[in-house]
């Protein structure tokens, strides 16, 4: 079986984002974002067990920052053992144990697909999506610093 880089970016991605990011944080530019995200998530959900991820598993809460120019839009994920995603949040949460970091035309990409579960897998393997482990969390940040080195054999 071939393995590809695209479900091993996913991980990196939706756990990502190897970048710290900064600047102003506006909530209020990514309303429409959020609601087409919730509008998604039955989708991506439908079609995540049909891609393959490798040895990447996104359980457990990200930090998703979304830079639009000079702003980023931060929301939380959260995803179940079988990268469902089984909660969403307008906001950043505190208990996120990886970041997963992108631009708003990546997200608007992953939302517009059919397939929104390929999509970020393939943005996570093209490097459109950068996952890392959260500020304060040196595990996932090892964790993620190794999976990024060595995501090209897997996705």
């Amino acid at each position: 079986m071939k393995l590809t880089r695209g479900p091993f970016v996913l991980a990196v991605a939706l756990l990502v984002l190897v970048a710290a990011t900064g600047g102003a944080v506006a909530q209020s530019s990514g309303d429409d974002l959020y609601e087409s995200l919730e509008e998604m998530v039955p989708t991506y959900n439908d079609n995540v067990d049909g891609i393959n991820l490798g040895p990447i598993n996104l359980a457990g809460t990200s930090n998703i920052y979304v830079e639009d120019g000079d702003s980023t839009v931060t929301y939380a994920v959260t995803m179940d053992d079988r990268n469902r995603i089984t909660g969403l949040s307008e906001s950043p949460s505190d208990d996120a144990v990886r970041k997963i970091t992108t631009d708003r035309e990546t997200i608007r990409g992953i939302v517009d697909a059919d397939d929104p579960a390929t999509a970020f897998r393939d943005a996570v393997a093209n490097d459109d999506i950068a996952i890392s482990g959260e500020s304060g969390q040196p595990i996932e940040q090892i964790k993620w610093a190794v999976i990024n080195a060595f995501k090209g054999f897997f996705l």
